[in-house]
């Protein structure tokens, strides 16, 4: 499509050739095809599994590596006393904690489990984990991070779960989510801008391992194998990423089909959101800086990054060659995100309770969510990810 003189002369912008507007809507196209495909995978997810008969009753050990949560601990550990079915033996790993973490548990004792609190040989998470991991005596173990809550029947649910199949897995998911509290909708905008956020990632990633394509895990809440976990492949000089890089092993290795999915509510994990905008884009940014070690095992997290970085970079483009088109490209994506991740809020049981109060959460993560990745990116190089105040070593 030419361009006339007069609209160069009085500073108009000419329309975009139609050969390049569709190539710039192909990114959303691919996005499409993704929400349709997650969608499917969702629908199949969360399907209450009942245990094999005669499938053995299976202990669990919960291991929790922690630093400073001399006030969210024992919160969860009165959760894990409140259980229907207790853990054979809760393992705490603390790094070096200043705020009396070890003092907090043992007033809050004592417990209908044993309980060990054992010293970080090392620095960070993925070495507490991995401590914790190697003292534990039973075939499967939880990890568990600090501020977590649980259900009163979410062990007995990851017991079920891995009846008849945990001989068949070396490694399971467990529907994990953003909340302060075991049950019910976050009871701020942040909290739940941040849930449903995850949520979108939590609902591909169930996805992927239902197509027996894993590509990512969460280390808040997750079950291990003890003898199958890579202890020796975490990328210490990282402070993040034991859940991704352990998974990345197991499919190094030939056994990405070895991971499962409790699909029962009852197992569901909430994990303490970030309370401020602050500590939510470090927590991003660390995220984001480990997403670049990636290795060739995690293709399938590759390609979704790469889908979501191209389709935005597509869409300011777009917006700003022909506004019309950009603003008809937004409103497309931004409505199949709403419906998407109004799909993935109800399983998680992350909506507000009155219809009014859920659109607007929901327009208001799609309006804020293109913001928020282009921020995230801008500030990763001049932020340093760290652990509880810790960068790893």
């Amino acid at each position: 499509m030419a361009i006339r003189a007069d609209q160069v002369a009085h500073g108009e912008l000419a329309p975009v050739n139609p050969g390049w507007s569709f190539l710039l809507f192909l990114p959303l196209a691919l996005h499409l095809r993704h929400l349709l495909h997650w969608s499917r995978g969702l629908r199949q997810a969360w399907s209450r599994i009942d245990p094999a008969e005669g499938a053995p009753s299976l202990d669990l050990t919960v291991v929790l590596p922690v630093r400073n949560e001399a006030e969210t601990l024992p919160r969860l550990l009165a959760d894990l006393a409140g259980q229907s079915l207790w853990p054979s033996e809760v393992i705490v790993i603390d790094d070096a904690s200043e705020d009396g973490t070890r003092e907090a548990v043992e007033s809050a004792g004592p417990f209908p489990f044993p309980l060990r609190i054992r010293p970080n040989p090392g620095t960070g998470k993925k070495a507490g984990l991995s401590t914790g991991i190697r003292e534990s005596h039973t075939e499967w173990v939880v990890g568990l991070d600090a501020d977590v809550r649980l259900g009163p029947t979410a062990l007995a649910a990851m017991v079920e779960g891995l009846a008849g199949r945990h001989s068949e897995w070396d490694m399971a998911l467990l529907p994990l989510r953003i909340a302060r509290r075991a049950e019910g909708p976050p009871e701020d905008m942040l909290t739940g801008l941040q849930a449903l956020d995850f949520a979108a990632m939590q609902g591909w990633a169930v996805a992927a391992v239902l197509r027996g394509r894993p590509a990512m895990a969460s280390g808040g809440g997750w079950m291990w194998r003890r003898d199958a976990f890579p202890h020796d492949q975490l990328k210490p000089e990282l402070p993040s990423g034991d859940d991704v890089f352990s998974l990345a092993a197991l499919i190094e290795r030939g056994d990405g089909h070895r991971v499962g999915w409790i699909g029962d509510r009852r197992a569901m994990v909430s994990a303490g959101p970030m309370d401020t905008l602050g500590t939510l884009l470090d927590q991003r940014i660390r995220w984001g800086a480990k997403s670049t070690r990636y290795p060739k095992a995690l293709s399938e997290a590759r390609r979704v990054a790469w889908t979501v970085t191209t389709v935005h970079a597509a869409g300011l483009v777009l917006l700003v060659l022909d506004p019309l088109l950009g603003a008809a490209f937004w409103g497309t994506k931004s409505a199949a995100d709403m419906a998407y991740t109004a799909q993935v809020g109800a399983m998680y049981t992350l909506l507000p309770k009155r219809r009014p109060h859920t659109l607007w959460s929901l327009f208001l993560l799609a309006i804020s969510h293109p913001i928020f990745i282009a921020t995230t990116l801008l500030l990763m190089p001049f932020r340093t990810g760290r652990w509880k105040g810790r960068p790893a070593t």
